[in-house]
């Protein structure tokens, strides 16, 4: 789970299971680069490896290995202290679970959740006020753009 703390800050969970996935580490190399301090939360010490997978760029941020929805762990990532968090696993209930309890439990306003399913995601957003990416639905929609040019 990735938290951006003093401008942004997220929790994640990256693909594989967690954040730091390929989406995550690109994620979190963005907002770095912009200026956001970053925290993640991974529960596989494996997938932090990815951090440093890019040739120009070496994570500078705080990064913890263990699971994204204990209110624990999260204190000690900082989501006290953040601005916002992102919830971006390729678990769609682990993303569910740490988008839920940073928003109702640390009060964050900005919580972004990944969520694979199509339909899942009409119902995260419903049914738990929650703002969701789904790759499913960028992707369909990127390719639908580029055949109907």
């Amino acid at each position: 789970m990735l938290q951006s703390c003093d401008g942004m800050h997220s929790y994640g969970s990256a693909p594989a299971g967690h954040t730091p996935g390929q989406v995550g580490a690109s994620l979190v190399r963005d907002l770095e680069r912009i200026g956001h301090d970053i925290s993640i939360i991974e529960k596989d010490s494996e997938q932090l490896k990815r951090l440093d997978a890019f040739d120009d760029y070496t994570f500078s941020g705080n990064a913890l290995v263990g699971d994204p929805t204990d209110p624990d762990v999260l204190r000690q990532g900082g989501i006290e202290n953040c601005d916002a968090v992102a919830a971006v696993s390729e678990d769609d209930s682990l993303n569910l679970m740490a988008a839920q309890i940073a928003k109702s439990l640390f009060q964050r306003e900005k919580v972004i959740c990944r969520v694979s399913d199509p339909h899942l995601q009409v119902l995260y957003h419903k049914a738990y006020e929650l703002d969701t990416i789904c790759p499913t639905v960028l992707t369909e929609q990127a390719v639908f753009r580029s055949l109907a040019k």
